[in-house]
């Protein structure tokens, strides 16, 4: 009995740690976000950025993050620039990722 409700406990701990990381902090100022992906891992659900510096944010670095809906990884690969938003306080996460340029062409033979 006590294991089940410690593994029901879990499961909605789990839960709501998900459905919060994808939801933008409330009352947080929000930043511009603008880089070049240099990883996606689908397994992990996280895309390595290498992004340009955001005053009062983030100085320029690349940096593993899991972005707000799972579908825009099927659209980013190593390469492509784009943009989002992110928000003080959230190093994890990128919202509203859009890609705004397309990788380099492989070099011809």
């Amino acid at each position: 009995m006590f294991r089940r409700v410690l593994a029901a406990m879990l499961c909605t701990m789990a839960l709501i740690v998900s459905v919060s990381a994808q939801t933008p902090p409330a009352g947080k100022k929000d930043h511009a976000f603008k880089g070049k992906v240099e990883k996606v891992d689908p397994k992990t659900k996280m895309v390595t950025v290498n992004n340009e510096n955001i005053p009062g944010w983030m100085m320029s670095m690349t940096m593993a993050y899991k972005v707000d809906k799972e579908a825009v990884l099927q659209d980013l690969k190593p390469g492509v620039q784009i943009t989002a938003t992110v928000y003080d306080g959230d190093f994890a996460t990128l919202y509203k990722v859009k890609v705004v340029g397309a990788a380099p062409a492989a070099p011809k033979k």
